[in-house]
């Protein structure tokens, strides 16, 4: 609309008298034209509200008749029920949260409800979580106890959906003592149900050790795997003979945290494939020993994994150097020690045979009697073909030890995975050339020439610039990098590596965090390996 006024307009021009009262004529048709417009508007809108209400009553209606022919509702119930099975995790126990199934599945409607309360095998996997408390609080105190009764509740339900199936349960460790009970509460809710344990998973204190070693070998004739974790354990107990752990089909065994001679143990040993020993390492007086170690590896003929914690120190030759012990089947061994793990993993490696061995890990603390010795180690290491995977803890070796154990690393060797927990010893890892001995030189070959897979973890002080140059030099046969290092990131290689990433790399960089504040942790998934 044109205006007499136009260039008066967006200034800061004030209207004469005259010009107001022309101002005012002027702008009389224009309201009149607008206040029209708005009621059309008005109207316009009411019509378009009914329209759009309309337009929802009919889509609902719709809806709700095409949910009757949905193809889900014809699905016949032994169909749905595979598929109701199929939603469980595959590693692990389910856990009790509406988040997955199988308490989901009866989540969605009644129907599904009633169909996944009558399936047993959705409720023959459960993991119990029993809460840990804030023991300053006495608050937090009130909440895990009532959250201890409103599980336990939980999992009385629970078993007695799986009917007659075999059971796979886990329960997550209780460190307080005023909760204490709560472990008597949750075995004496397991142990009517122990002739269908399949596989059990426990951390237990005095009581509960005491209330397993009332169950027989044939209390528990499904039982395959046992997984104990004992603190607070009488020095003087002893397990039966004809005891749990003499079931006849428990073929894998953990033990974590005892106090007793782990030989010792009424065990069926030729018939376990999978063994995990790991005593309390602050227990001086009762460890694994060199000895008992071997003596136990001479028993299990049939062993495919086993996860050793020895401390005792070799003082002396254990076997005659020309017997060994056959492990033939033997595909993966862990070792942890805590006092001269290089003698240590020497003494075990060269005492028995495994030609077949693919992963080997040695944890620990420094090796401060010998580091620099590793052609015992390695010498054994050399003589497995069919190893690939190594996971060492940096804090046992010195620099040069490092280098010289890495260049004598089979060339089968895949993956790789360096952990340090305190440092290697007064900065002994050099930043700028610890990591090129797996770089290829005209006088030298890489250490690891098929190696895919790295990763770090803690308190390395390998620097960001060296851990760009050994990504650099070794694609791209590498295929996957992981780094979580104790220190603040120094230089931000990730954007020079994008087109590494595009080709198919896989990088994780991840540095310092602050701790987060202790606190109450109610989470079902505490203690499984997805835990978030």
């Amino acid at each position: 609309m044109q205006s007499p006024f136009a260039s008066r307009l967006h200034t800061n021009y004030c209207a004469s008298d005259d010009e107001i009262l022309e101002l005012k004529e002027l702008l009389v048709e224009p309201k009149l034209r607008l206040a029209k417009l708005e009621s059309e508007i008005l109207s316009l809108r009411q019509k378009l509200d009914g329209l759009v209400e309309e337009r929802d009553s009919l889509d609902t209606y719709i809806e709700r008749h095409n949910a009757l022919m949905a193809p889900i509702r014809r699905m016949p119930l032994d169909v749905l029920e595979q598929i109701f099975i199929a939603c469980l995790p595959t590693h692990r126990n389910c856990v009790m949260s509406a988040q997955e199934a199988p308490v989901l599945l009866g989540r969605v409607c009644s129907s599904w409800k009633g169909l996944a309360f009558s399936i047993a095998q959705l409720w023959s996997l459960l993991h119990i979580v029993l809460p840990t408390p804030d023991v300053s609080s006495p608050a937090s105190r009130d909440v895990c106890a009532f959250k201890v009764a409103q599980r336990l509740e939980v999992a009385s339900a629970w078993l007695r959906r799986s009917g007659n199936r075999p059971l796979s349960i886990s329960v997550e460790r209780i460190i307080y003592p005023h909760l204490m009970s709560a472990q008597d509460d949750v075995l004496d809710l397991l142990v009517p149900y122990a002739s269908r344990w399949r596989d059990i998973s426990l951390s237990i204190s005095s009581p509960g050790y005491k209330t397993l070693s009332g169950l027989s070998e044939d209390d528990v004739p499904l039982l395959r795997s046992l997984s104990l974790s004992i603190y607070e354990i009488n020095p003087e107990f002893t397990w039966s003979p004809s005891g749990i752990l003499h079931a006849r089909s428990l073929s894998q065994f953990e033990f974590a945290g005892l106090s007793v001679i782990a030989s010792s143990l009424p065990l069926r040993w030729n018939s376990l494939t999978h063994l995990s020993l790991k005593p309390s390492f602050w227990n001086t007086q009762q460890v694994l020993t060199c000895e008992m170690a071997l003596d136990i590896l001479s028993r299990c003929h049939a062993l495919k994994r086993c996860q050793l914690l020895v401390q005792g120190f070799p003082h002396f030759q254990v076997l005659p150097t020309n017997v060994l012990i056959q492990s033939t089947l033997l595909r993966v061994l862990e070792l942890e020690c805590h006092k001269a793990p290089l003698r240590i993993s020497e003494c075990l490696l060269t005492h028995f045979s495994h030609p077949e061995l693919e992963e080997f890990s040695l944890l620990g603390s420094q090796d401060r009697e010998d580091p620099d010795n590793i052609q015992g180690i390695a010498s054994a290491l050399g003589r497995c073909p069919q190893l690939r995977s190594i996971v060492i803890s940096a804090d046992i070796f010195s620099k040069s030890s490092f280098m010289d154990f890495s260049r004598c690393l089979p060339s089968t060797v895949q993956r790789l995975k360096m952990v340090a927990m305190c440092g290697w010893g007064e900065g002994s890892l050099d930043n700028n050339n610890v990591l090129q001995v797996f770089e290829a030189s005209a006088d030298r070959p890489a250490a690891c020439p098929a190696l895919r897979e790295f990763i770090v973890e803690g308190y390395l002080l390998i620097s960001d610039d060296a851990l760009w140059r050994f990504i650099v030099s070794r694609v791209p046969i590498l295929r996957r990098v992981h780094a979580r290092l104790s220190r603040d990131k120094q230089v931000d290689i990730l954007p020079n590596l994008l087109p590494f990433i595009a080709a198919g790399l896989e990088v994780s960089l991840q540095y310092h965090d602050p701790p987060e504040p202790l606190r109450p942790n109610f989470s079902p998934w505490e203690g499984l390996r997805d835990h978030v």
